[in-house]
């Protein structure tokens, strides 16, 4: 990475509070979802997967448009630290931005396949979520390897 020093410690706290950001909003998904009136967390997994907590269309746009403006710009920014990286070619760092933003855009959009009945399970939800939270901590790891 250029100018290593310039860089290191302001990634270096990117890095911990986007891992915070994901881990709370991780939980505050499965709060939504009854994690409180459940026993465990696959207790909760389990009752998203047969029956996800039901929103309504409004409540949705609701939700959506400030995680959309959010999840974007969180993106926006941990990608463009990769435009620093030496270690890295561009072209690897724009698949991989490029597919985190995709993923995120699934995401947030997978519960109004719920929604609107086209699936009945919240598996599509789930996979949404989980592979968006994968394909972030690669980007972190790149991220931080570059340092």
């Amino acid at each position: 990475m250029k100018n290593i020093t310039l860089y290191s410690l302001p990634i270096g706290y990117m890095l911990i509070y986007i891992i915070l950001i994901l881990m709370s909003g991780i939980w505050l998904f499965l709060l939504s979802q009854g994690l409180e009136c459940n026993d465990s967390v696959i207790s909760t997994l389990k009752n998203i997967i047969a029956s996800p907590v039901e929103k309504s269309v409004e409540g949705l746009i609701e939700v959506a448009t400030p995680h959309l403006f959010a999840i974007g710009t969180l993106i926006f920014v941990t990608a463009h630290f990769m435009l620093f990286s030496t270690r890295f070619s561009q072209k690897t760092s724009l698949i991989v931005a490029m597919a985190l933003f995709i993923f995120a855009l699934f995401d947030i959009f997978s519960y109004f396949v719920i929604a609107f009945g086209l699936v009945v399970s919240g598996w599509i939800k789930l996979a949404a979520l989980s592979c968006f939270v994968l394909l972030f901590f690669l980007l972190l790891g790149l991220v931080g390897f570059s340092l």
